[in-house]
């Protein structure tokens, strides 16, 4: 068994990957470091992650999202790129502030995410730490080397119920008061 590790600069090797549904990526974003997949189900696998817990699209653009109201797609658009996740029709958004990570969804397309780690731990901090905490998906696994960014997760607002799941470096009610202030 050993670990494909990858660089940015791999990004049509990566996404050709990726594409295959066959792999999930650890590598940096603006926010923490992340996985990512096309398979949703080996993200879970993974992560040990219980299925009840929703996944992320990173999108490369908010013209990814169906059914956006004109002041919910204006007020995201202030937000994006950056470390805001929206929900719509119960489904999580994010469109990363990492030039890299949207030059590979330029090639993906949009793509299920979460954070780095084992469902419960913290996330880890750099992506060569992906080799130890994920050694038993290590066929599975592609590794973009580099640090996180941030410490701090992406602040989730669900645009369906009009509440703040997480705040993080964004304030989600600031949002939220945004969008319903017609």
């Amino acid at each position: 068994m050993s670990i494909q590790k990858f660089c940015y600069d791999d990004v049509f090797i990566l996404s050709e990957k990726l594409n295959t549904g066959k792999y999930a990526a650890v590598l940096p974003t603006d926010t923490v470091i992340g996985i990512i997949s096309h398979n949703k189900d080996l993200i879970y696998k993974i992560k040990n992650r219980p299925l009840e817990k929703k996944l992320v699209l990173l999108v490369p653009n908010a013209n990814c999202i169906s059914n956006l109201l004109p002041k919910e797609k204006e007020v995201i658009n202030k937000y994006w790129p950056g470390s805001l996740t929206i929900v719509k029709d119960k489904i999580a958004y994010r469109m990363p502030n990492h030039k890299d990570l949207l030059t590979l969804l330029e090639f993906t397309g949009p793509i299920y995410s979460s954070s780095a780690n084992i469902s419960g731990k913290e996330p880890i901090k750099n992506t060569l730490d992906a080799q130890s905490v994920f050694s038993q998906n290590i066929d599975s696994l592609l590794i973009v080397k580099g640090e996180a960014l941030s410490d701090t997760p992406s602040t989730i607002v669900d645009l369906d119920e009009k509440k703040v799941l997480r705040n993080g470096k964004i304030d989600g009610n600031k949002i939220i008061k945004e969008i319903c202030h017609q």
